[in-house]
């Protein structure tokens, strides 16, 4: 499990996220023009 205590984990969870909600916009966009 992730320790959601120490702030290493918080930040690199929230990076995590981040990226996987960037790269669905970015799909999100390109998929239909393909």
């Amino acid at each position: 499990m992730i320790n959601f205590n120490s702030n290493k984990s918080k930040k690199l969870f929230s990076k995590i996220i981040i990226g996987i909600l960037v790269l669905a916009m970015i799909l999100s966009v390109i998929v239909p023009f393909m």
